[in-house]
């Protein structure tokens, strides 16, 4: 009987210690999952005009300057003008149009921007469209140029918007004086005016 006795307490310490030495292993052994989640970053920019000064006729048929300091968002396509211009507006020689713009980094990543003009020419009076000249300036750059002419022709950036940061950029549009005024009255011109951002990468 206490052979029988014997030979079960030690199966139960082996049975023990071969526990043991599994639960030992295990530990020595354990897996830790480092999970990896890549995101792609986002390029969102925010197109504001915060100012608007307009020297133009007014109804009596003097030019006046009128101010409109009313945060105006521009940030998606639109069929208004920054500007202020619509189907009912005349200009004349000395008509200048300023319109102060904010643009904004909200995404992730640092970009370039950009202004360019289209230039409706089938419907548009190209003489009168000769008169027109738009002016961009920044801190960057300043720059003239006449309506259907490429404002980034030469791939020059207006300027750069960090992360988080905004910068303020002014578009003037202004009837210029020339001696072939008199052809262009009651004639128009249709253009747009687009504002575009490229994520900015710098050579190595």
């Amino acid at each position: 009987m206490k052979k029988k006795i014997m030979a079960l307490a030690v199966a139960l310490v082996l049975c023990c210690f071969a526990l043991a030495i599994g639960v030992s292993y295990g530990l020595y052994d354990k897996t830790v999952s480092i999970p990896t989640h890549l995101v792609a970053g986002s390029l969102k920019a925010t197109l504001e005009r915060v100012k608007l000064t307009t020297y133009n006729l007014g109804s009596d048929g003097n030019f006046s300057t009128v101010v409109d300091d009313a945060v105006k968002d521009f940030s998606t396509e639109t069929q208004d003008s920054i500007f202020g211009i619509t189907a009912g507006t005349t200009a004349a020689p000395g008509s200048t149009f300023t319109a102060e713009m904010r643009i904004t980094n909200g995404g992730d990543v640092a970009f370039y921007y950009y202004l360019e003009t289209f230039y409706n020419a089938v419907v548009s009076d190209q003489t009168f469209a000769s008169m027109l000249q738009l002016t961009v300036s920044s801190e960057d750059v300043q720059r003239e140029v006449r309506i259907g002419e490429g404002l980034t022709s030469d791939g020059e950036a207006i300027g750069s918007v960090n992360v988080g940061e905004s910068e303020i950029f002014t578009v003037t549009l202004k009837f210029l004086d020339d001696p072939n005024n008199n052809k262009v009255e009651n004639k128009f011109v249709l253009f747009d005016l687009c504002v575009h951002a490229v994520q900015k990468i710098d050579a190595a």
